[in-house]
């Protein structure tokens, strides 16, 4: 076997220049393929920031009749003690309890529609990274401090400032017309456009007193230590024991939209990889053919010395294995550069996009960075291998089937 290394070693250093340009392109095809899934990736990891953790958290706790109603009504009651037993168990991280409200809000020369959301300032940060995402002023003080954070977009409509007021009117669950008058402390951008255009968040306090619903939330969302699906079940599970009376469901059951949009990663990482490779595999086919027509007498000997046919294809195949190995090699020092430029620096789109760019409901910043996965590096090298042997077996089975004496007549 270590003869056939050293033959076939010596077989891919021929036409060395043909080597290196087939070896050159299929890198060049790896590291755009690491650089591309990198990109995916942190759009990605984005997306679920914006939609699970601070949307939907890993698991949702509502009334049985809220998600289908979105009743004002339909509500969790005795809140507080259902939050504190949830925040208790071992698996949970972090845990908010939301109370959602539409109202007017008015500013001082305009007035709009939007979702008022009622948190306490210190879980909800707990919860995400909600109080990072306050672009101007700060994050509300205290869950009954009459504060009020506007959403960028809404503000904007507004004429808001930082330490004006506003005046929020809404119909109360008694039926009586509430209204409150906030100070705007901050401005936030969470990159929901549904939240940062008509999005207001207060404190739960303040919300239960204007809406008439003391110790009520519509939701609860509780985050635990890791992403993973099986995890995730387990923090469920655990969740119905402490609030057997609620609807307790993991984000994927209660939006099976986006965990569709979120699984379309790993389809796209294989997207990239197939329509690259399949272009590559070409070019290895070509090389390795161009080989086997090149050694016709060379390949005709070793069958006449008594060389098995299984031997050759082996010897054929070994070549190809080296190509590859030589394309990988490149291909990771080329993709690990531009994956690290893309981890620290990013695309920048602030010249055409300065307020980023929407997708599926989702406000992405306008300089998108990478997010590396040591699986998808491993990913793409066996990819650049996998390509390489198949591209291989044909040249390697016709080089195989050669009638020895035939191809000592060849010229």
């Amino acid at each position: 076997m270590t003869f056939l290394w050293a033959v076939a070693w010596r077989n891919l250093w021929r036409h060395g220049r043909r080597s290196l340009i087939t070896a050159a392109a299929m890198a060049v095809g790896m590291a755009i393929c690491m650089a591309m899934i990198a990109l995916s990736d942190g759009m990605y990891v984005q997306m679920f920031d914006v939609l699970v953790r601070q949307q939907l958290g890993h698991v949702q706790v509502t009334h049985p009749d809220y998600p289908a109603k979105r009743s004002m009504y339909d509500t969790v009651p005795e809140a507080g003690a259902v939050v504190e037993r949830i925040a208790a168990l071992p698996d949970v991280v972090a845990v908010s309890g939301r109370l959602v409200g539409f109202g007017l809000v008015g500013g001082a020369s305009t007035s709009a529609g939007a979702q008022l959301i009622g948190v306490d300032p210190a879980r909800e940060a707990s919860v995400g990274p909600i109080a990072d995402r306050v672009r101007t002023g700060a994050w509300l003080s205290a869950p009954g401090a009459a504060e009020i954070v506007l959403g960028d977009g809404l503000a904007e409509e507004l004429g808001a400032t930082i330490g004006g007021e506003v005046v929020v009117v809404t119909q109360a669950s008694d039926g009586s017309l509430g209204n409150a008058l906030y100070t705007v402390v901050g401005f936030v951008h969470t990159g929901s456009s549904a939240v940062d255009d008509a999005g207001a968040y207060v404190g739960i306090a303040d919300l239960q007193a204007l809406l008439v619903l003391d110790d009520q939330i519509h939701e609860a969302l509780v985050i635990g230590a890791s992403d993973d699906d099986a995890y995730i079940q387990a923090v469920a599970e655990a969740v119905r024991g402490v609030a057997p009376s609620a609807l307790v469901r993991t984000w994927a059951e209660a939006s099976p939209q986006t965990a569709q949009m979120i699984q379309m990663q790993d389809g796209s990482a294989w997207i990239f990889l197939s329509i690259v490779f399949t272009v590559a595999a070409f070019g290895v086919l070509n090389t390795m053919m161009m080989s086997v027509f090149e050694r016709t007498r060379e390949l005709g000997v070793l069958r006449a010395l008594g060389m098995r046919p299984w031997r050759l294809v082996v010897l054929v195949l070994m070549e190809s294995v080296m190509l590859a190995g030589l394309a990988v090699a490149i291909g990771l020092a080329a993709g690990g550069a531009l994956d690290a430029y893309l981890v620290t620096t990013g695309i920048d789109f602030s010249g055409t996009l300065e307020d980023g760019f929407e997708f599926s409901g989702v406000v992405f910043d306008p300089v998108v960075k990478g997010v590396v996965r040591a699986e998808r590096i491993v990913q793409a090298s066996l990819a650049v291998v996998i390509v390489a042997v198949g591209a291989g077996v044909w040249p390697a089975w016709r080089a195989s089937r050669q009638d020895p004496v035939a191809s000592l007549r060849a010229d």
